[in-house]
């Protein structure tokens, strides 16, 4: 019975220092990730500042071109007016594939009235009884009753 009892005392003993084992592993684990934290965050922020500061200078060269813009002024021909200005314009000829030509077909055929042509019915369209079956009676037939 007494070793037994002695070694319950050693497995308790054991047990305690694997404990503070594992409890300083864990504690330097924590001690290891905040350390990392700490570097992504000044990471992080001085990339922060360097894009801020990335921004701030196109923002001035973007206002510096847009305070540039018309400084130079080129100098147009001056306009004068056709001596065709008053003539009759050429009548307009319609090439193939001209989506005006296709208009004006459209118009005709709408004002000709709907042209009716006549197709064999699909089976779903072929009904011996016109007349609307309920949804009770539908139930009913897939039910087979």
């Amino acid at each position: 019975m007494r070793k037994l009892l002695q070694q319950l005392e050693e497995m308790h003993i054991r047990i305690a220092e694997t404990a503070t084992h594992e409890e300083s592993l864990v504690k330097a684990l924590g001690d290891a990730l905040a350390r990392l934290d700490e570097q992504l965050l000044a990471d992080v922020q001085s990339i922060a500042t360097e894009h801020e500061a990335r921004r701030s200078a196109i923002l001035g060269e973007l206002q510096g071109l847009a305070s540039s813009i018309g400084m130079f002024q080129v100098s147009r021909p001056a306009v004068t007016a056709r001596a065709d200005i008053d003539a009759e314009p050429a009548a307009y000829i319609p090439s193939a594939g001209d989506w005006r030509e296709a208009m004006s077909n459209i118009g005709e055929e709408m004002d000709a009235g709907p042209t009716v042509t006549t197709r064999a019915p699909f089976p779903h369209e072929r009904r011996p009884s016109a007349t609307p079956v309920s949804l009770v009676e539908r139930r009913r037939r897939v039910a087979g009753g």
